[in-house]
């Protein structure tokens, strides 16, 4: 693809701290990878230049363009990286500086979810507040200041919430193990605490790319001015695509950017090579009604776009519609893949959901469970992880659970031999060299144990094919099936995946980190059967970095669109105002906009953001 003058002048600048300002559909992408492409004709090293994305789908995108541009093998490009990826390669190496042994664990979400919720059991707690626990924990820790954060809370709340962090922070230690918001922590506590290792990694990134600079919270924005040596710091985005605050992103460091580098220079993308021109300018009008924001002239060279309002009595009568438009874009030879219905808040889709269905339309649902948190591969990834990480017990747990005879007394019997600081399989390896246990139970403790043991060292694949040959796996899992033949097909498939998958590594430590790691982005994992099939059915949020050829923006009430919750500052309603900029610049050619009278059988009123986006069009 030729550059337009604004991308080139953006790609050829080398001299300052560098932020491109890119409006939706004006290829950020293509900027990205082409100044890469030009470091390196520059003669900078393809190895020493850390290019972030907040994704290993951007990751893996990039990095197919850029062998493209180059020529280079992707084995020349080992710093395009996610930040946690990045990070992390980082922290495994030198992470005995932080009292850590190598190799150090990531624990998944459920792996953290399972622990708090033996903390917080032991501390007398309701199990409830774990989900609000672990939100509060990830935010203290991507603050950069966990202690501040959490002193910015209640007094009662604070109080609860440090104890827990600090016994949480304790234990994971403990069994050397960090969770993904511990990468970022402890790798910037690398940094900066350690002259050394900062200087190291200045020096090896000759230049530092970030992507998505607007979604960065306080500790990404940290660790990317820790690796930036000399100003060689390019970064890409767009203040008025910033919508994940509630993940704790502050549009604030975008904002900011020519303060805190008072030689940057700013560059403009700003032609829309995606949507007609009519959607631009809709969506111009709309986000001009924010103030806090960077300011530019989006446009578009295609013309002919649809900007169509539509009212209704009620939730059904709009899923009605909605689904015979469809069906009526698809038989102008639009594909119903390149059609989605996009919404504020996930209640919304079972209206669509039972309309589709009566009207013959297939859909497909966004963000369905990720690979790596399907029964059958958390199942055996538990059995590789107790292989070569004795101190994870919610792994071993699981495993120990899947064990014919072992039951919960033989289990409550195991724990009544722990001391302190000693892990479940140590435990278990306790009781089986005193041989407190009876014949039966040392048996199966014994074979799983031995099975451990003599997995620990073999390659991943190999290791997997023992442990469904060991446990005869496969027949349990038919039984799981509940012979629903459907389910259990895709259920081996999907262990047939794993098996490839984690054949393309060394060790099982090797395997589980990219597996870790993966969950980043989980929704990226997605199987389902119809997928490129059905209209898609999706949260705005998910929506954003994909494009259509004709999107229903369904919803647009008070209270739904801009959300109850997100209307109590002019900060969050200008964030609401940018998730519906979002909505409206995933269109190419069709943009249809609707509300309802009454949802749920309360009346509803119009949406702020309807009549901004009328206003533009009388």
């Amino acid at each position: 693809m030729k550059l337009s003058d604004q991308q080139k002048q953006a790609v050829e600048y080398i001299g300052s701290p560098t932020l491109v300002v890119s409006g939706a559909g004006s290829g950020k992408t293509t900027v990205l990878t082409n100044k890469v492409a030009s470091l390196i004709r520059n003669r900078y090293d393809s190895r020493r230049i850390l290019a972030i994305t907040f994704t290993n789908k951007a990751a893996d995108e990039m990095k197919t363009r850029l062998t493209d541009l180059t020529g280079l093998p992707l084995k020349e490009f080992p710093w395009v990286r996610t930040f946690h990826s990045a990070a992390y390669r980082i922290l495994r190496t030198h992470c005995p500086l932080l009292g850590y042994s190598t190799p150090i664990q990531i624990y998944a979400s459920y792996q953290q979810k399972k622990l708090l919720e033996e903390i917080v059991t032991g501390m007398n707690f309701d199990k409830k507040h774990v989900p609000a626990v672990l939100a509060n924990i990830s935010k203290a820790k991507n603050s950069g200041d966990p202690l501040a954060y959490f002193d910015r809370k209640s007094r009662v709340s604070r109080i609860r919430l440090i104890e827990v962090y600090k016994v949480y922070e304790k234990k994971l230690f403990g069994r050397n193990a960090v969770d993904f918001d511990n990468i970022l922590l402890m790798t910037r506590n690398l940094l900066r605490d350690h002259e050394d290792i900062r200087e190291y990694y200045r020096d090896l990134f000759q230049y530092v790319l970030c992507d998505e600079y607007q979604d960065t919270n306080p500790l990404q924005a940290l660790l990317t001015d820790l690796f930036v040596k000399d100003g060689n710091l390019f970064c890409v985005g767009d203040d008025w695509q910033s919508i994940y605050r509630f993940r704790g992103s502050n549009v604030d460091h975008f904002l900011s950017f020519q303060k805190k580098y008072r030689d940057a220079r700013v560059f403009r993308l700003e032609q829309n090579y995606r949507s007609a021109d009519e959607i631009v300018q809709t969506a111009n009008h709309l986000i001009g009604h924010n103030t806090h924001k960077m300011d530019k002239r989006c446009f578009s060279k295609k013309y002919g776009g649809t900007v169509d309002f539509n009212e209704f009595s009620d939730e059904r009568r709009e899923a009605e519609w909605v689904g015979r438009k469809a069906g009526t874009l698809a038989s102008l030879e639009i594909p119903y893949s390149r059609i989605a219905v996009l919404y504020r808040t996930k209640f919304c889709s079972l209206s669509f959901e039972k309309a589709f269905r009566r009207l013959g339309i297939p859909y497909q649902m966004m963000g369905s469970k990720g690979f790596f948190e399907r029964k059958e591969i958390l199942d055996i990834n538990s059995y590789l992880k107790s292989a070569v990480f004795i101190k994870d017990d919610v792994s071993f747990d699981r495993i120990l659970n899947l064990q014919s005879g072992i039951g919960k007394k033989t289990i409550e019997k195991i724990g009544e031999v722990r001391t302190d600081g000693m892990s479940l399989q140590e435990a278990v390896r306790k009781v089986m060299a005193e041989r407190v246990m009876g014949k039966k139970i040392h048996g199966i403790l014994k074979n799983l144990t031995q099975m451990l043991d003599a997995i620990r060292d073999m390659k991943p694949g190999h290791a997997i094919h023992k442990i469904l040959s060991d446990f005869d796996y496969m027949a349990y899992l038919e039984k799981y099936s509940k012979s629903n033949s459907t389910d259990f097909v895709a259920r081996k498939e999907n262990i047939e995946e794993l098996i490839w998958s984690a054949s393309k590594k060394d060790t099982i430590p090797d395997y589980l980190e990219e597996a870790d790691l993966l969950q980043e982005d989980k929704a990226d994992d997605e199987e389902d059967e119809d997928k490129g099939r059905g209209v898609k059915l999706s949260t705005v949020h998910a929506s954003k970095g994909l494009e259509y050829f004709a999107v229903f923006i369904v919803g647009c009430e008070e209270e739904l669109f801009p959300h109850w919750k997100s209307t109590g500052s002019n900060a969050e309603l200008e964030e609401e105002r940018r998730l519906m900029y979002v909505a409206i610049t995933r269109a190419e050619k069709y943009l249809f906009i609707s509300r309802t009278a009454f949802r749920r059988g309360q009346q509803a009123r119009k949406s702020r953001f309807w009549k901004e986006i009328q206003d533009a069009l009388n």
